[in-house]
């Protein structure tokens, strides 16, 4: 036990110490140009969900009972609120349309557990763009390791609940400009504040997973405000945590810094799909088979995946969220749309008789022997016509992903989409950002939105 607590403490420490000396112009460019990406992505993401009818319902009841107006809830309407409830409804928001950015070598959405606490602090206090970004980007490189670093057998519980807190006082931590010392403690502090939320939440459809990131977001606020007045958790925390309490195994080489920095932003992934991304493989291989024929034509559908794939199995899902984890929902609708975009997973899909018929007509399988990475995420899909036509497609990795890129300008054009919708004046200064103008970087994220 004592070995496997100090070499926490001392891998942690020893990423710590490279981070808290790094300036912006000190990271490398393409690091600071996918930080850049991924933070509007993400932020897109969060305005994705203005339309979605339950999240509504929460977020007025927060606003109703909120604190002094100094952070913008992104819910169409720019409201403002306190920042620990901004962190919250913009934390729940994040994941919601499920096309927000993750990251590729373990079950970690390090963006999401970053960002709405950077956004609700940096407009209450008046931090720069470049301010944000470095808290962003270091808070998005340690959770990550973490998430790495804490090894479970198998996908049982789900990140939002287990590692948002953490990412949320990281990033916090290094926006307030926090000593190394003062950021590890505010560290242990928040792993105290997490959840051990289940996993199977997500396939069985229990809204409640869309909000685990956002209590997240202001746990982890609330760690960094604690942990300056020294109501801290203890060098431990992390151990007795994850270790002992939820029974991950620490794996050290999987944190310590690299000789020359592995930027964990650089194996994340974008979507284009509004879905869970195991899912992502098998939805491009049944696109690229669609225009061949009518959904009316289908006699049957095979589908081998990978195994975190084979477990989004939910013939008959009862909520959005619900539909976006349902490996048949994902295919059927997809196929019926001939799109996986948001409105594809809207609630009138859920009870769609010809959506439900192709649902029942999906088999999974497990795909054998699984690739290793970074194609250990395939799919096979057979689509089997009443005529005796058979249609096959393989990929073995979905788009997005770093060893199979969208270029900038797809992704682009992705965030701007988006914000048409409901933020469409919001794109102007991301765009600058994209384009890495320094006029953009100096701008501080509260005058950003007032010129809105």
């Amino acid at each position: 036990m004592t070995i496997v607590i100090q070499q926490i403490e001392n891998s942690l420490n020893g990423v710590l110490e490279v981070l808290t000396k790094l300036k912006w112009g000190d990271i490398p460019k393409d690091v600071r140009r996918k930080a850049v990406l991924i933070f509007a992505d993400d932020l897109s993401a969060i305005t994705a969900a203005s339309h979605e009818r339950e999240l509504q319902l929460f977020l007025e009841q927060l606003i109703q009972f909120s604190g002094p107006a100094e952070s913008t809830i992104f819910n169409n309407s720019k409201t403002q609120v306190d920042r620990y409830s901004a962190a919250l409804a913009n934390g729940s928001s994040g994941s919601w349309c499920e096309v927000d950015t993750g990251y590729l070598p373990t079950v970690c959405h390090a963006s999401l557990y970053c960002l709405p606490a950077i956004l609700a602090e940096g407009e209450a206090v008046g931090n720069t763009m470049t301010e944000m970004l470095i808290a962003f980007l270091c808070g998005y490189e340690v959770v990550a390791r973490l998430a790495r670093a804490f090894e479970f057998d198998e996908l049982t519980l789900h990140p939002h609940g287990s590692f948002a807190a953490i990412g949320s006082a990281t990033a916090i931590s290094f926006l307030r400009n926090f000593s190394k010392e003062k950021i590890f403690n505010t560290i242990c502090t928040s792993a105290t504040l997490v959840h051990p939320a289940p996993f199977q939440h997500a396939v069985d459809g229990g809204l409640i997973r869309n909000i685990w990131a956002g209590i997240g977001a202001t746990n982890g606020l609330r760690a960094a405000d604690l942990t300056n007045i020294g109501i801290t958790g203890t060098c431990k925390s992390l151990y007795n945590v994850f270790v002992e309490s939820l029974g991950a195994r620490f794996n050290a080489e999987n944190i310590l810094p690299e000789p020359e920095l592995k930027w964990a932003v650089m194996q994340s992934y974008h979507k284009q799909f509004a879905c869970c991304q195991y899912s992502h493989s098998a939805v491009e291989a049944v696109l690229q088979i669609l225009p061949k024929f009518n959904y009316s034509e289908i006699e049957k559908i095979r589908l081998k995946t990978h195994w975190r794939g084979k477990l989004l199995t939910n013939l008959t899902p009862k909520t959005t969220l619900a539909a976006k984890f349902s490996m048949e929902h994902i295919l059927a609708t997809s196929i019926y749309h001939g799109s996986a975009n948001v409105e594809a997973f809207n609630s009138e899909t859920l009870d769609n008789s010809e959506i439900k018929q192709l649902r029942e007509k999906i088999s999974m399988y497990l795909y054998d022997p699984e690739p290793k990475p970074p194609n250990d995420r395939p799919a096979e899909v057979s689509i089997h016509l009443y005529d005796g036509k058979k249609y096959i497609r393989e990929c073995l990795i979905a788009e997005g992903s770093a060893s199979k890129p969208f270029k900038d300008e797809r992704i682009k054009h992705k965030i701007s989409s988006t914000l048409k919708r409901y933020y469409p004046k919001l794109y102007a200064p991301l765009q600058s950002l994209m384009m890495m103008e320094e006029k953009a970087f100096k701008a501080t994220w509260r005058d950003t939105l007032r010129e809105l």
